[in-house]
């Protein structure tokens, strides 16, 4: 799982070298980066200055740890502060960043080259070994061969997104008792010039969404790492750039409640089989990711979300279907240019003169937006494009449409005349399960796996009527 650490260390400021503090490092995924320091950065010379003093926020703090590593931590404020006479003065801080391994001055100069990103269930996605294992019992031996495999290359709006392969060689020991090796995946990024980390920051927001999607569970970064031009060291008239380690808060993450292994088989599908258009799909994911935004959103807030209100993951996925159809197939029944000068203008005009002022300008609102297609209308199209596949989990298309318009409009308006109509409970949950699915289809058609053959989609029973996977593409 994601690293805890604490470091001792002395501590300043990038233009106050000469007043070094000590202190402790914490770090952990839910808590995020704390400082507690056995001093104070502010001027505590006098009771008058220190009851003047606000509460610091600080771009930057500089840090070298006990055992030699140079520490960066970015955008950072006091949490907590000290002071007595006599006696030592403390000081905590909580910051955004952290950055083992480089210094870097100011935030602009925190840029990186590269990044490497080791994600939850990557290994098992991409699932490509170097290992070579052969057990030979007559002979009482194991002959393993490992040979790290070669990166896997694809370019996305200028940028090189790779799939890299580290390796942990064993150690040899006097006393030889045990040896080891273990692979690890990444998600190399490299652009053509170095970026600042938030710029990376949305680059690795959607990986992680593409892979929660194809994956069908949340995912999240593990292992952040970094290459810098501030971090350059010359060796035998050659670059090197030891990698720098990142940390930042997990908070929003849910990672006590990820299982620590997912097979490819419980999967929508794994990198081997797309893994001669990765470099297609993924460009799509990110072509279509401005398009597509408010659906994202929508799809995956439920998915990084799993305790969410039930009935707030429906209208949240009812909406993200709506917002998907809109963007992608629009819905008019009329051009824009008949609508407001033809209908609009007469409706508008056919409002009573003694209706209220009020009354009128929430009509005139609501018939604003009337030349858009229903919910309705819009669940039928996306049934009509996708019908081979939703007839495989959907029974009564009718029946499936009227349950999720009324039980939209109930939610929305808890209209009691629509309550005995709208579904609830295990309904509610079913119903909220097949509307999932119905939106990955939409998404994964956007990038082009959907199914290229419908055979090719298999149901699985597993207590959820609503779950499938991709067996193969």
């Amino acid at each position: 799982m994601i690293e805890e650490f604490e470091y001792k260390g002395i501590w300043w400021l990038p233009y106050k070298p000469e007043d070094r503090i000590s202190g402790w490092l914490k770090f952990s995924p839910n808590e995020g980066a704390v400082l507690d320091l056995i001093g104070s950065f502010k001027d505590i010379s006098s009771i008058e200055k220190i009851l003047k003093e606000k509460i610091l926020k600080l771009e930057i703090i500089l840090g070298i740890s006990s055992d030699g590593k140079n520490i960066t931590l970015y955008k950072c404020f006091e949490t907590k502060s000290n002071f007595s006479f006599p006696g030592l003065s403390t000081s905590s801080f909580y910051a955004d960043n952290v950055f083992v391994g480089a210094h870097f001055q100011k935030p602009e100069d925190i840029k990186f080259k590269s990044l490497f990103v080791h994600y939850l269930y990557l290994d098992e996605w991409v699932d490509v070994s170097g290992f070579d294992i052969q057990y030979l019992p007559d002979e009482e031996k194991v002959i393993v061969t490992y040979k790290r495999p070669l990166p896997i290359q694809a370019t996305i709006d200028n940028c090189n997104i790779s799939l890299d392969f580290e390796a942990i060689y064993p150690a040899r020991s006097y006393v030889q008792k045990e040896a080891s090796i273990k692979q690890r995946t990444y998600i190399g990024i490299e652009p053509l010039e170095e970026k600042s980390f938030d710029q990376y920051l949305n680059i690795m927001y959607h990986i992680q969404n593409f892979l929660s999607l194809v994956i069908g569970r949340s995912v999240y970064p593990l292992v952040v790492q970094g290459e810098t031009e501030a971090n350059k060291k010359m060796i035998n008239n050659k670059a090197h750039y030891p990698r720098v380690k990142i940390y930042y808060n997990y908070s929003l993450f849910d990672t006590a409640k990820a299982p620590k292994t997912l097979l490819p088989f419980e999967m929508l599908f794994t990198f081997k089989d797309i893994s001669d258009r990765f470099e297609v799909f993924l460009k799509n994911w990110f072509e279509k990711a401005d398009k597509l935004e408010p659906v994202y959103s929508l799809y995956f807030g439920t998915l990084y979300n799993p305790r969410m209100y039930l009935e707030h993951q429906f209208l949240s996925l009812i909406q993200g279907i709506e917002s998907f159809h809109q963007r992608i197939y629009g819905g008019e029944y009329l051009t824009k240019e008949e609508y407001e000068h033809v209908v609009y203008d007469a409706l508008v005009n056919a409002i009573p003169d003694g209706v209220r002022s009020d009354l009128k300008d929430r009509l005139k609102e609501y018939l604003k937006y009337g030349n858009e297609f229903s919910l309705r209308k819009r669940l039928e199209e996306i049934f009509d494009k996708y019908q081979e596949i939703l007839d495989r989990f959907i029974e009564n298309k009718n029946d499936f449409i009227e349950k999720a318009v009324k039980t939209r409009h109930y939610q929305t308006h808890h209209d009691e005349d629509l309550k005995k109509c709208a579904a609830s409970d295990e309904d509610l949950y079913h119903l909220t399960q097949k509307l999932k699915i119905l939106l990955e289809i939409c998404l994964l058609r956007e990038i082009g796996t959907f199914v290229l053959t419908i055979t090719n989609i298999t149901f699985v029973p597993c207590g959820c009527p609503a779950f499938f996977f991709i067996t193969s593409i």
